[in-house]
């Protein structure tokens, strides 16, 4: 991932110079998306999509339209859970394909790229596992993928996982390690390049450590850079990729509420909400993140310090379940986001390699960011117009080898 992350520097180094300039206005989002992609490539399926040699894979314009056309067709999502019980698969896409709407159609394209980018990779894989050539691969066979199909041979029959089931994990893993992943990382440069005294700040830390390990960062390392790991985590807390997730509740419940909350009439205060069994639940994860009465008068702000303190009473005593740092974030519970740890390193790795190399200020456009399932910058025009794909144009400058 290290390696990855230094070719990345070097081609954005290029691209910043390649008018014979230290500085040019950059889409910061369009670079980070193509690097998550070619990291949780790589790293996370041991397969690589070219994209440090200059290609840009079709998967990669899929995945970054894929959440803004289910967010045009928000009407029919309250129809997916049946539909998704509804018969076979062929008949359950004959019926979609019969829908003459044109964002479903191009649901179905993107899918369709998403999934056939999987299937060649898993064919590649099985390949090397027949020709015995996987130490020759991407990732020499440590990847998640190869990790299943080699479980799917030593377990019983009835444990095996069907293609259809690998390869929803395979796409699940890049599809969804992609776009968080890239949201994230355009979130926080976005923050610094408002903020220049925490990157200052962050950028003297990651040239410290340079200067005593060297660039190249083990994992040790990097989570040893207390400043860099409050950066992250403050950017995490205010701007979640996910503003928030749906979950289905399984039996009755009566849900307990740590703050009271009074009726639409205002005559009671309720402390707990009966649920009812299959009743669909909103988590604002966002909401939770940002609560003053958790996180005090300044949650809104942008204060990495904030994590190098003890936090507020309010924060243990809230006893949010989430599995980072009392932050929903990432989720909680089993079903809670399984590539945390993978993420957290990837975005320091890259973001402690673009601050030690470039300087970021805002640009003269307006950014918005749209919450289409995954939070993505837009550009917004003086008449209000947004730009139809993301993007977040960013002036950088070249620092140079200033260590």
């Amino acid at each position: 991932m290290t390696t990855i992350g230094q070719r990345f520097i070097e081609i954005l180094t290029s691209e910043v110079q390649k008018n014979g300039r230290k500085t040019e206005i950059v889409d910061v989002f369009q670079w980070v998306h193509l690097i998550s992609l070619e990291i949780i490539g790589q790293a996370g399926i041991g397969h690589s999509f070219g994209i440090l040699e200059g290609n840009v894979p079709d998967y990669l314009a899929a995945s970054r339209d894929f959440f803004a056309l289910m967010a045009e067709v928000w009407y029919f999502h309250p129809f997916i859970t049946f539909f998704s019980r509804l018969g076979p698969a062929s008949f359950r896409r004959a019926v979609v394909e019969w829908i003459p709407h044109r964002p479903v159609q191009r649901i179905i394209s993107v899918s369709d790229i998403m999934h056939k980018t999987a299937a060649d990779i898993m064919k590649h894989k099985r390949e090397a596992m027949v020709n015995g050539t996987l130490d020759s691969e991407v990732a020499a066979g440590k990847d998640i993928m190869t990790a299943l199909l080699r479980q799917n041979l030593v377990v019983a029959p009835q444990d095996q996982m069907t293609d259809e089931e690998v390869l929803a994990q395979v796409n699940g893993l890049a599809f969804a390690g992609n776009d968080t992943t890239s949201s994230a990382l355009s979130q926080v440069i976005n923050l610094l390049a408002k903020h220049q005294e925490v990157q200052e700040k962050l950028r003297d830390e990651v040239h410290a450590a340079h200067r005593n390990h060297g660039k190249n960062l083990d994992y040790e390392q990097l989570n040893s850079l207390s400043y860099l790991d409050a950066v992250c985590r403050e950017s995490l807390r205010l701007h979640a990729p996910g503003a928030f997730a749906i979950r289905v509740a399984t039996k009755d419940w009566t849900l307990p509420l740590h703050y009271a909350v009074k009726t639409k009439d205002g005559k009671a205060t309720l402390t707990e909400i009966r649920v009812p069994k299959g009743t669909n639940l909103h988590v604002a994860l966002r909401a939770a993140n940002k609560d003053e009465r958790t996180w005090g008068a300044d949650a809104e702000e942008f204060k990495p310090d904030r994590w190098l303190e003890p936090l507020p009473e309010s924060v243990s005593n809230a006893r949010i379940p989430g599995i980072y740092s009392s932050m929903m974030t990432f989720l909680g519970g089993p079903r809670a986001c399984p590539g945390m740890k993978f993420s957290q390193l990837e975005m320091k790795i890259i973001l402690s390699g673009l601050v030690s190399s470039f300087k970021f200020d805002p640009s003269e456009d307006k950014i918005k960011w749209k919450a289409t399932g995954i939070a993505k910058p837009h550009v917004q025009q003086p008449d209000g117009r947004v730009s139809r794909n993301p993007m977040m144009p960013i002036r950088v400058t070249a620092l140079g080898d200033l260590e």
